[in-house]
């Protein structure tokens, strides 16, 4: 069993496609690795790899690595700035 390695900036997800070339074995290897599909990875972390399921995309990220995750400086970036007129529920707006 092969293992690869997570580089800045990616996404369990991204690692799943540049790893097996299909994104249809994410919950195979979400398993494997006894996690989630939608957790945050660490950079130089390294996870399992189930089979490869399309050598084509694989061949083609050896080269450009696919990284969609976002960092902690552009996660600030989407998070609302609380200021007069903003509300947000659960916090400054309580439902029921």
């Amino acid at each position: 069993m092969s293992k690869t390695k997570v580089y800045s900036g990616q996404s369990f997800l991204n690692k799943v496609v540049e790893s097996t070339g299909s994104v249809e074995n994410a919950f195979a290897m979400a398993l494997l690795n006894g996690r989630s599909v939608s957790d945050l990875l660490t950079v130089g972390q390294e996870l399992l790899v189930v089979r490869m399921t399309n050598k084509q995309v694989v061949n083609h990220f050896k080269e450009k690595r696919p990284a969609t995750g976002l960092n902690a400086a552009q996660e600030s970036v989407l998070i609302p700035k609380l200021g007069i007129g903003t509300m947000a529920i659960g916090t400054t707006f309580i439902v029921g």
